[in-house]
């Protein structure tokens, strides 16, 4: 299926203060690559944990901080930070305002092998 109407994806709760719709994915049926908007209120987060797969994010609107290895970055809208496979990560958002992100994962089912090095993985997944 090579269009997917977003309008008719239902928004999942991943995580408190988190939430997120799988644009593009397995169920899409993709091959090699999610996409995943979320929007993400002040002060929520996600542990450290690591994927085999390499990912990038775009922020659209609002900051979060960015763990990844042992650097921690500021993102803000028009930025994008690359997230390489097996690296343990971590983000939050930072701001005041709900944080809205793109995310572009290098394959199908980010979360098939995700280890969560801290904290508990996401309830919804796809």
């Amino acid at each position: 299926m090579p269009f997917v109407d977003h309008r008719t994806i239902p928004e999942v709760l991943m995580r408190a203060g988190v939430r997120g719709k799988f644009l593009v994915n397995k169920q899409t049926p993709a091959r090699n690559v999610t996409l995943l908007l979320n929007d993400v209120d002040p002060g929520a987060s996600i542990p450290l944990h690591r994927h085999s797969v390499e990912e990038t994010v775009y922020m659209f609107e609002g900051t979060i901080w960015a763990q990844i290895g042992d650097e921690r970055y500021i993102v803000t809208p028009h930025d994008s930070v690359l997230f390489p496979a097996g690296v343990p990560h971590a983000w939050g958002n930072a701001g005041e305002s709900v944080a809205r992100m793109l995310w572009i994962f290098s394959g199908p089912d980010p979360f098939a092998d995700s280890v969560y090095l801290e904290g508990e993985p996401p309830k919804e997944r796809d």
